[in-house]
């Protein structure tokens, strides 16, 4: 946007990446990424994403809203 203010060509480009947090049970959820061309696009590749897990939960109850309120709000992110 500050590229644009300046009447320069922006110098980042977004790919589409989007990723959905689904809560299969009252303690499991999975994590669904992907692009514009729905291909999977996981954040974490050594870990199963796709698979309802205890830890994916913890990730969206406690994670997900710091990273929000307190990185992506604040620009840091």
């Amino acid at each position: 946007m500050l590229a644009a203010r300046r009447g320069e060509p922006p110098v980042a480009r977004y790919d589409g990446y989007t990723s959905c947090p689904v809560v299969t049970a009252h303690n499991r959820m999975l994590l669904a990424e992907f692009d514009y061309t729905l291909t999977p696009r996981p954040t974490f590749p050594f870990i199963d994403t796709m698979r309802p897990r205890y830890d994916m939960y913890l990730l969206k109850r406690y994670g997900l809203p710091q990273l929000y309120w307190h990185g992506l709000l604040r620009g840091r992110a």
